[in-house]
């Protein structure tokens, strides 16, 4: 608002209007002025002529009649006149009569006097007689313009001085109108303004006026303005909320310094930023040292682990690392190219050096000023980055499993993904599987794949998650065991799906068969090592006594039933030994055997035993090799698969015995080489064409016990029996069948590289001599076992004494006795075994020869690897031992040690 008066707005009017009015009087005044000197200067002329005419008529009498007094009279009447300065009159002979003449006035307007009128003006008029002509002489007069002038100024001094005194008053007049008028309303609506005032109040005189429009207007400006302040301000809250609220950093920063910088360079003659920009190591951290953060949201603060906006403009510096430095070179030729956008992926640090991952965005703008404001948005991606690390390589492990991994959803079992060893573990193309059911892939049993999977399915969205082992087939049609462990996973747009870790257990599930089959032979073993034990025992008994009854008995009859109890015993011993050999803990007999004379001999004698519906075919292969078994042993294995051949042909077929040489090597397929090491081996193959066998039974074929025939057919240990034998002859045996088809059971023998063992012969036991009066010691702890020995031993003409245990025969050796033969049972009670009583004795009597009787039989022996390490004077004999074959082997040892 105007402090003095006259910088008022009426006072400007007034002067305007005063100053125009002034300029025009000044202008109206010139004109008057002039119009009036030119009325002087006609008026001037005029009167000056008509004071000559006045003199005329006395100035030609006197030029006339030469009257020089009247001359003088008539000079000093027009010097009468304070403007005449010179006057005279001149007769008709040009003789001055009088003259009179008085100075110029002179004064401060002289010049403008002389530039209007001139100096002095002159007039004259001749004096001639009207009637007759007569010309008499001259009258003339010379006025001074000065006097004319001061007069002219005088009256128009008057007249401007009216002029402006008038437009003062009128000036005055304007003004004090102007201010009540003009000056006064609209300071009084600038002083409402000023103080903020949102209406302006309008006088009724004012209404319809320019000031009332001017209320009017201001008024709806008002308005318009409050509703748009209103609006900003909601908007500002708005922006300021989303800016402190946002999770995106963001920030204002000033890059006008940056531009500057830039437009030197370009200036400077830099082409190319990049270059520059490598070229000078810390010309990319002085260009980012010139910027200037201006705000920072809460974000930007926790991104950079920052207390403040100070604290994170004090130190920005700590926000770089060398990637960040090339995202900000990036960003500089960006601007130099004149990009409208920058977008990238850095790194940067927070305050306390922890590195975070983000995505940086700006726009560019065209002018320094646009770079004087720019938003720039800083999106934290650190725990993406993280996740999609961990995604990668969560992906890169799941593809590099060794087990197969498969996602499908539960609502309608659809497989979403699968890994690439799931394909190829079920003989598919990579990603063949998905969109397929996931039932495709599970093989028919009592349940169809569909029940399978509503099953699996149902345990997960009950449990959460299934683990167990279910049949699968392969794409070739393989069916084959897999483990599966399946886990529920919620997912954003399959929703519920079952993630499943899938692997062949194939090879698992025939180890685990085997080594739960081993552990039933461990404990059959060591039960029936146990039992042959004592067994033996009694047979060794029962067996002596019917042999020395034998010799006592002449009645044919009688001998019958003794041989018949001696068959039954030796039968009761070879049972034990085929328990054992189940257990493979028999000591077998191998020999160099020809499997085909094998086979011929078996058939020679077993035809009688097979019905006629049976037809017996033999195929048997040329130059076949010899192997390193127990003949008797094979023998029994072959009878016993015969036997189970006919059985399973009720209503006759064909039953077949095949030999084949075999080759096995590291290509074999696994269901030979499993139990296989690569070498040669000679096959027997049983084959019979009867019912078959089902999968379910034919996994229990090999357990001791089980049978399917009826109760009193079989005792199920003849399967048993031949794995055993097979596995102790570093062999196997395979069962092939096929349901209305038949079966086959094929032996796999060793067939070695070395030269064959000999046939063994059987000793001539009746061709024995004994040594009569040969000193034995016996020690026995059975009693009944360790009398019929003596009985014996006394009758074939020995000397005997006897022990009950190791400890006692000991005893006999520290007395100092002297024996012949030491026969000791190796199981005994006490703290000297049969073992360590003869090592005590070879310590002590060198030459002296040992027997070592044991009711367990081969492996099965306690201490077996002690007695085994006896040396050369030491013999083994298992119970129940025939007499010839105890007097045999006396007689070896005696005869060995002499």
């Amino acid at each position: 608002m105007p402090k003095k008066f006259t910088k008022s707005l009426s006072f400007k009017q007034a002067r305007a209007a005063v100053t125009t009015g002034f300029v025009l009087g000044i202008g109206f005044g010139a004109l008057q002025i002039a119009a009036d000197l030119r009325s002087e200067i006609d008026q001037t002329d005029k009167t000056f002529k008509q004071s000559l005419r006045a003199f005329e008529q006395t100035a030609f009498q006197a030029a006339y009649g030469l009257d020089k007094e009247l001359a003088q009279t008539v000079v000093n009447g027009l010097f009468q006149q304070p403007a005449v300065v010179e006057a005279k009159i001149i007769d008709s002979y040009n003789d001055t009569m009088y003259s009179k003449s008085r100075p110029h006035l002179k004064n401060s307007f002289s010049w403008l006097a002389e530039g209007i009128f001139g100096e002095t003006r002159s007039f004259s008029t001749r004096l001639t007689d009207k009637q007759t002509g007569f010309h008499a002489g001259d009258l003339s007069i010379s006025v001074d313009t000065n006097v004319i002038a001061q007069a002219f100024f005088q009256r128009s001094g008057l007249i401007l001085s009216f002029g402006i005194l008038r437009n003062v008053i009128l000036a005055i007049i304007l003004t004090v109108l102007f201010h009540n008028m003009l000056t006064r309303p609209l300071r009084k609506l600038a002083g409402l303004i000023h103080d903020g005032a949102q209406e302006l109040p309008v006088s009724a005189s004012h209404k319809n006026d320019e000031l009332g429009a001017i209320a009017y207007e201001y008024n709806q400006l008002s308005h318009g303005r409050s509703e748009a302040i209103a609006r900003l301000l909601e908007e500002e809250v708005r922006y300021r909320r989303l800016f402190e609220n946002s999770e995106v950093s963001l920030s204002n920063a000033d890059y006008s310094s940056v531009f500057k910088t830039l437009s030197q360079l370009r200036e400077d003659g830099v082409t190319d930023l990049r270059q520059y920009l490598d070229n000078n190591e810390n010309a990319t951290w002085d260009i980012f040292t010139t910027i200037n953060i201006l705000s920072a949201n809460l974000a930007t603060l926790r991104i950079f682990n920052a207390s403040s906006e100070a604290d994170l403009l004090e130190h920005s510096n700590k926000t770089f690392n060398p990637l960040t430095l090339e995202m900000f070179k990036d960003q500089l030729c960006a601007i130099w190219a004149k990009h409208s956008t920058f977008r990238a992926e850095t790194t940067f640090k927070t305050l306390d050096g922890v590195e975070i991952v983000g995505v940086i965005s700006l726009p560019l703008p065209e002018t320094e000023d646009g770079f004087r404001s720019i938003p720039v948005s800083i999106l934290d991606i650190t725990e993406f980055k993280k996740a999609e690390t961990e995604l990668t390589f969560r992906g890169e492990i799941i593809e590099g499993m060794s087990e197969g991994v498969q996602a499908s959803r539960i609502s309608d079992g659809i497989i979403i993904y699968t890994n690439a060893m799931h394909d190829t573990m079920f003989g598919y193309e990579e990603g063949e599987l998905i969109g397929e059911f996931v039932g495709t892939t599970s093989a028919e049993t009592d349940k169809t794949p569909e029940q399978t999977t509503a099953h699996i399915h149902g345990e997960i969205e009950a449990n959460g998650s299934w683990v167990g082992e279910i049949r699968s087939i392969k794409k070739d049609g393989t069916v084959f065991w897999c483990e599966v462990s399946a886990t529920k996973f919620e997912h954003p747009l399959h929703g519920s799906l079952s993630i499943a870790v899938q692997s062949d257990v194939t090879e698992k599930k025939i180890t685990e068969e085997k080594l739960r089959q081993s552990q039933r032979l461990e404990a059959v073993g060591q039960l029936t090592g146990g039992v042959a034990h004592d067994f033996n025992n009694l047979l060794a008994v029962i067996m002596g006594n019917q042999e020395l009854l034998r010799d006592e008995i002449t009645d044919p009859e009688n001998l019958k039933f003794i041989d018949a109890s001696i068959g039954a015993t030796r039968r009761g011993a070879d049972l034990t030994k085929s328990m054992l050999a189940f257990a493979r803990r028999s000591q077998l007999a191998p020999e160099s055997t020809d499997l085909n004379a094998l086979v011929l001999d078996t058939k020679n004698w077993i035809h009688r035993a097979l019905p006629e519906y049976i037809d017996f075919v033999t195929v048997l292969e040329s130059n076949l090799w010899a192997v390193e078994i127990d003949r008797s042993a094979a023998e029994s294995a072959v009878l016993n698969l015969i036997v189970n051949a006919r059985d399973a042909m009720p209503d006759g077929g064909e039953l077949s015995i095949a030999t084949a040489n075999v080759t096995i090597d590291e290509t074999s397929k696994p269901y030979q080489a499993d139990e296989l090491k690569a070498g040669r081996y000679v096959t027997v193959a049983v084959s019979d064409s009867g019912h078959g066998i089902s999968q379910e039974i034919i996994a229990k074929i090999f357990e001791p016990f089980f049978t399917t025939k009826p109760i009193g057919s079989g005792s199920g240990l003849g399967l048993s029996m031949i794995q055993g034998f097979m596995r102790q002859s570093r062999g196997t045996v395979r069962v092939t069948t096929e349901l209305g088809v038949g079966t086959t059971f094929t032996l796999y023998f060793d067939a070695g590289s070395g030269t064959p063992v000999r046939p063994k012969k059987e000793l001539e036991l009746a061709a024995i001599a004994t040594t009569t009066g040969a000193r034995i010691l016996v020690v026995e702890d059975q009693q009944d076992v360790l009398d019929i020995i003596k009985l014996i031993l006394k009758r074939a003409g020995y000397i005997v004494s006897s022990a009950n245990s190791g400890d006692a025969a000991k005893a006999l050796f520290d007395d100092g006795p002297e024996f012949d033969l030491l026969i000791t049972d190796l199981v005994m009670p006490g703290e000297t075994q049969g073992a360590e009583l003869a090592r005590y004795v070879s310590k002590v009597c060198p030459d002296l020869p040992v027997v070592i009787m044991s009711g367990y039989v081969g492996n099965d022996a306690p201490q077996d690897n002690q007695s085994q390490q006896l040396g050369p004077q030491s013999f083994q004999l298992t119970k129940p031992i025939r007499r010839n074959e105890l007097l045999s082997v006396i007689e070896a040892a005696l005869q060995h040690s002499a």
